[in-house]
């Protein structure tokens, strides 16, 4: 936002040099940058326009008679939009104009004896359509660069941060200022008269829509407005275009309160604000037609949408040159929605910026009003009606400001009395009782100051934070306990690398095409405003995104690649840290030996086997000893080569090999593996979860490991082959085994072998042992016959003989 220092002081009696104020709002949050309003022109004068005729010669030029009071000069110019009787500024023979030297020049037979110049060529705007016109009360014959202003104001331009929307009006700055330096604003009140002939026809229906007020003024002119007026707005950034419409801009700019005025004539019956249909289209100010949402917040008469609720208006109804009754508008919309539908159509406007930020619902009729009288006096007519619709009214929250806290949060003995007088000063309503300070919170910081700490920030920041004592924290020396959780990510990490991977990290959000490829389901946590559609959705898994790295390692030629992540993933209620790795393709990387007939290759791919090693690696290495998989039906990975991996009976996660299909979709090698872990559960409100199917749940509560003397008597070993269903899992008879029989010391699966008809061989070496004695022939024979008895009994296997 710019701001005019001379506009500010109309508001409050100063004399401080501009750079320290500007270091003071600097110093008080608000990002300040001061510099002089153009650069002085020598040669230049108003002039009043006599008359205005075609070049006879010159199909696109005007030969113009134009007088100072004293000379009369002739000037022939492109610019369509003069006539006689307007005061313009021309730049006469000597005058410098962006680095051309004005001198009379000749077109076809006449000679042009100067420039008119627009704002464009006086250095203030970037942009500009035609001359500037002066407006019909600028004296003729004074100095412009004097009658502008031009290197003589001073303009501070300020950035904001969401927060402070108070601060985005002249009116605002001067409330800031005045409390920095301890002046009180001055504010005066309009004095307008509005009849009550006429009720406009205006109804809210739309819960976006917390206050609405139209005032009807009728038998307006429409023409340029005076000097003054057209002078605040150029130095403040703004067009001007005409003198009603440059009166809502002043009064959005003085007082933080967006206006817009209808041609009431173009109206077609009750005006109302409303939700866009679905589909609705809109032609805007600036040209463009935009197609609207229900979630759009519009204002519409019976036949068509008439502006874009807090954004911009129509070129349906504008106001130009023939409007003769007006509608003028001032409302307060929701600040959420109007960011939204800005957001979606890129438009920024002055009103959509400072409404996404939150406007002041309470001051709206006064600078209403204040529009209103200067609307009478600059275009004439008369206000013949008004009504106003506020149905979500502001109810002041009460905050209590203690002296404690503020000793707390600053580490500065500020009294309740010096914080009390800050805060009224910065128009804060706030009485004093005993040792702290009662607020009442106005609208125009409805959106900012919600609790006691945000009390404790206005008081810092007005009294100085370079006026706080300097105190440094006292540490303890004391070595801080790591967390557990902080040892087994670190163990986590650490095996993985020592084994060769290497880590990576991805963005936590990734879009729906690599679920579609893999056939998983969407999540449905999906972000809004996003940038990317490849970054659309918050990933439930961390298979998408290993997958899409190794895509992008293969467009750059590594076809190698051996990865893990330590990452969360996200569920509607609560989140999880994962382990996740991805290997493909070369587990050693080495080299072949060919001598006549002998040779050798240390090289080796990934498979099944030694991603199952490394997984049942990592586990051992936490400290788990009952590690087990079973089969799985994940769609993307090969029903043949994949699993879930067990800890305890509780599911941990799984691995597996990529299914060729879905290699060959996503162009990545058929001989990839993936594997994902559970290692942590997070809740939203961050409590615990104690949950046995997550690694770091069953690592914090598996029990300590106990020495285990060497065994003082010999083992027995018998290998057994049993008979089963083809579909029967090996992995249930090795746990049945160790489960029924208590001199089992160890069981290990050395051959399957498929018999046909449906049936399978599993052939086992089994290991039996006694604490306290040698067991005999015979009685390990009783016991394989007492557990074969049982085998069959439970799982219907049978041994093979």
């Amino acid at each position: 936002m710019k701001a005019p220092y001379s506009w500010i002081k109309e508001f409050i009696d100063i004399d401080e040099d501009v750079t320290t104020v500007a270091e003071r709002l600097n110093e008080t949050g608000l990002e300040t940058t001061v510099y002089k309003f153009g650069e002085k022109i020598d040669n230049i004068v108003t002039v009043k326009v006599l008359s205005v005729e075609k070049h006879p010669e010159r199909d696109k030029l005007f030969i113009c008679k134009a007088t100072d009071g004293n000379n009369e000069y002739q000037v022939i110019t492109g610019a369509g939009n003069l006539v006689a009787g307007q005061v313009v500024i021309l730049a006469k023979e000597g005058a410098i104009i962006k680095g051309n030297l004005i001198k009379p020049v000749k077109f076809g037979s006449f000679i042009s004896q100067g420039m008119f110049l627009s704002l464009e060529e006086l250095g203030l705007e970037e942009n500009s359509e035609g001359i500037f016109l002066l407006g019909e009360d600028a004296p003729v014959g004074e100095d412009a660069s004097k009658l502008l202003d031009l290197g003589e104001d001073w303009i501070f331009e300020i950035e904001i941060t969401p927060n402070r929307a108070d601060a985005l009006s002249i009116k605002g700055l001067a409330r800031e200022i005045g409390a920095v330096f301890g002046i009180r604003r001055k504010n005066p009140k309009p004095v307008v008269e509005i009849l009550n002939e006429i009720s406009p026809e205006i109804e809210i229906v739309s819960d976006k829509v917390n206050r609405y007020r139209g005032i009807i003024i009728k038998d307006v002119s429409i023409k340029p407005s005076p000097l003054d007026i057209q002078l605040k707005l150029i130095k403040a950034g703004q067009s001007v275009i005409n003198n009603v419409v440059d009166i809502t801009n002043y009064i959005l700019i003085q007082e933080g309160q967006p206006l817009h005025a209808f041609d009431l004539d173009k109206v077609k019956g009750k005006v109302v604000a409303r939700n866009a249909k679905n589909g609705e289209k809109f032609v805007a100010l600036d040209g463009n037609e935009y197609e609207l949402k229900d979630t759009d917040i519009v204002i519409a008469d019976e036949e068509k949408v008439l502006a874009l609720g807090g954004i911009i208006g129509g070129d349906n109804s504008k106001v130009d040159e023939n409007t003769k009754n007006i509608l003028l508008e001032a409302a307060n919309f929701d600040p959420v929605s109007v960011r939204k539908t800005a957001k979606r159509f890129a438009i920024q406007t002055e009103s959509s910026y400072r409404f996404e930020r939150g406007v002041d619902i309470e001051a709206l009729p006064e600078a209403q009003d204040k529009a209103t009288e200067m609307i009478l006096k600059l275009a004439g007519g008369k206000a013949v009606g008004e009504k106003d619709i506020y149905q979500n009214k502001y109810q002041p929250k009460e905050i209590i400001l203690r002296e404690k806290t503020i000793y707390r949060v600053l580490g500065e003995k500020i009294p309740v009395k010096t914080a009390g007088e800050i805060l009224n000063n910065l128009e804060i309503p706030s009485k004093i009782e005993e040792d702290k300070v009662i607020s009442k919170i106005p609208a125009f910081r409805a959106y900012d100051l919600e609790r006691e700490v945000d009390l404790v920030e206005e008081v810092g920041r007005i009294y100085g934070l370079n006026n706080l004592e300097e105190e440094f924290p006292a540490v303890s020396t004391k070595d801080f306990e790591k967390p557990l959780w902080y040892e087994f990510e670190n163990l986590t990490r650490q095996f993985f690398i020592s084994n060769g991977l290497n880590e990576v990290l991805t963005y936590t959000f990734v879009g729906e095409d690599i679920y579609n490829t893999l056939e998983l389901e969407v999540p449905s946590i999906k972000i809004v405003n996003y940038i990317l559609k490849s970054q659309s959705i918050m990933r439930d898994n961390l298979a998408v995104s290993l997958i899409q790295t190794f895509q992008e390692n293969i467009r750059h030629q590594i076809k190698d690649i051996a990865i893990f992540e330590v990452s969360s993933v996200f569920f509607e209620d609560y989140e999880e840290i994962r382990a996740g790795f991805l290997v493909s393709g070369k587990f050693i990387d080495g080299y072949n030996y060919t001598k006549f007939d002998k040779s050798f290759s240390t090289k080796q791919d990934w498979d099944f086997l030694k991603v199952k090693g490394l997984i049942y690696s990592y586990l051992r290495f936490l400290g788990f000893e009952n590690v087990s998989v079973q089969e799985t039906d994940i769609p993307y990975l090969n029903k043949y080569e994949s699993a879930c991996i067990y800890v305890n009976d509780n599911e941990v996660g799984y691995f597996g090999k990529i299914h060729p299909k879905k290699a060959e979709s996503l162009k990545i090698s058929k001989n990839t593996y993936i594997c994902e872990l559970k290692l942590k559960p997070v809740s939203r409100d961050l409590e615990e979860i104690e949950k046995g199917d997550y690694l770091f749940n069953l690592y914090k509560n598996k029990q300590t490991k106990l020495f285990v003397p060497l065994p003082k008597f010999p083992s027995v070993k018998r290998d057994l082959a049993f008979e089963a269903d083809e579909e029967f899992e090996t992995g249930k008879l090795l746990e049945a085994i160790e489960k029924y029989c208590k001199f089992v010391k160890k069981v290990k699966l050395f051959d399957v072998y498929y018999l046909g008809n449906s049936k399978k061989s599993i052939a086992v070496s089994v290991e039996f042992y006694a604490d306290d004695r040698s067991l005999s022939d015979e009685e390990v024979n009783k016991i394989v016959e007492d557990l074969v008895e049982k085998l069959a009994e439970t799982l219907k296997v049978k041994l093979r003989t």
